[in-house]
Formats: C-alpha cells, sequence, structure tokens
C-alpha cells in the first residue's frame, strides 16, 4: 500500500466525530505512508478544524482527493 484515501460523507455519522476517530488513531498506530482525507457532510467545517490541528488537511471534492492520493502514491518508492 503506497496511499490511503479516507472517503467521509458525513449524514448519520457526523464529520466531526469521524475525525476525531481519525486523529485518535494516528496518534496511537501512525501510518507509514501518505493519507488524503476527503470529507463532506454533518460538521464538515468542525471535522476541518480538528485535522487541520492535528497537521492534516481535508478537500471535500472527489476528483481532487482522488489526484492527490494517486500524486502521493507516485511519491512513494515501490
Amino acid at each position: 500500500m503506497r496511499a490511503i484515501l479516507f472517503n467521509i460523507f458525513g449524514g448519520i455519522t457526523r464529520c466531526d466525530d469521524v475525525a476525531n476517530g481519525i486523529v485518535a488513531s494516528l496518534k496511537t498506530s501512525p501510518l507509514g505512508v501518505p493519507l488524503v482525507i476527503r470529507l463532506t457532510g454533518t460538521n464538515e467545517e468542525k471535522a476541518r478544524q480538528i485535522l487541520e490541528d492535528f497537521g492534516l488537511g481535508a478537500t471535500t471534492s472527489m476528483d481532487e482527493a482522488v489526484r492527490m492520493v494517486i500524486e502521493k502514491a507516485q511519491e512513494v518508492p515501490a
């Protein structure tokens, strides 16, 4: 695995809850590959701030997220 695309569509599940879960998980088990996050839905502004405070970014565009994850995967040696 050379990169991960995490896609969040927060309808029933709030984006900020998922963002808090991502941060908690990364604090205990850092990834060895780049992570690209796409999120949209309930509390997405809060979620974006939570991720930003941890040093991660997020996009709302699936097209942009896919481009980003491909680019990051190509930067990682096979």
